[in-house]
């Protein structure tokens, strides 16, 4: 059945290929850009999905960006367009704050004067305006490090693959660090299915299992014969794993294994 999307941030990481997802699914989509001026009013969204995000590092020097990408203009959306339903990226970074556990009913502690939780609260502000003034199909998708190897991805892995295959990967994060990562197929696959389908509000798009940058370092040793070298210049990272039980109940969700998929990229890259 074809549906109505529009989707905000088509020109981002996730949003682009979002769009060309839904397109092929045979969905009606219209794609807006970040700077895209919309009159909300005057558009009907059908399913949005708002993808509009600041990412990497330069949250730390981006911040008035990162308030208004992650909650000012998603609040006029939500408050000024009309929708069937609204599925908001998110970030399961703001676990790394949790009190508790990875589950989608986490407790958070945050310092305000802390710049990785700056971070962190502002997802969260734009997750609370969600939840307590947006409409009953109003969600939440909760994303973790994304991984999709080609040639416009910025993702550490697909950093490190194209190092490997040069012949050397230097590792900034302790060989212990760990960090969930989903495959970005499986993004793609289960975001449209949250948007008509699902029967909560937030919801833990993720790997469900963390992978040390010790295990990453050995599969692109194993798979390519580089050399690799440990920095040690980041802080010991060690999250608890991200509970994905909600998606596997509501839509049977298997996701990819890291290093699986490192080994299939790498092996399509030396055939040719």
């Amino acid at each position: 059945m074809t549906e109505r999307f529009t989707v905000f941030g088509a020109d981002g990481f996730v949003g682009k290929r979002l769009v060309d997802r839904l397109r092929q699914l045979g969905h009606s989509v219209t794609a807006f850009g970040r700077n895209d001026e919309i009159d909300l009013k005057s558009v009907e969204l059908g399913h949005a999905m708002y993808c509009v995000g600041v990412t990497g590092s330069r949250f730390k020097t981006e911040q008035f960006n990162v308030v208004d990408a992650h909650v000012s203009s998603m609040a006029r959306v939500l408050e000024f367009g009309r929708y069937s339903s609204f599925l908001y990226m998110s970030s399961a970074r703001v676990y790394e704050e949790s009190l508790t556990d990875c589950t989608e009913s986490a407790r958070f502690a945050v310092d305000p004067s802390n710049i990785s939780d700056f971070y962190n609260l502002s997802k969260l502000m734009g997750e609370s305006l969600i939840l307590n003034a947006g409409s009953s199909t109003s969600r939440i998708a909760r994303i973790s490090y994304a991984v999709d190897f080609a040639e416009d991805s910025t993702d550490n892995v697909s950093f490190f693959i194209r190092e490997a295959l040069r012949g050397s990967v230097r590792f900034e994060a302790a060989k212990q660090s760990v960090k969930d990562y989903v495959v970005m197929g499986d993004v793609l696959d289960v975001l449209p299915k949250i948007a008509l389908e699902g029967r909560s509000q937030i919801y833990n798009v993720a790997g469900g299992v963390n992978v040390s940058t010790d295990e990453i370092a050995e599969t692109l040793r194993a798979a390519t014969g580089c050399t690799v070298e440990f920095l040690g210049t980041e802080a010991l990272r060690s999250p608890r794993p991200i509970d994905v039980s909600r998606l596997v109940s509501e839509f049977s969700y298997r996701p990819s294994l890291l290093l699986e998929y490192a080994r299939r990229v790498i092996a399509k890259e030396l055939a040719g």
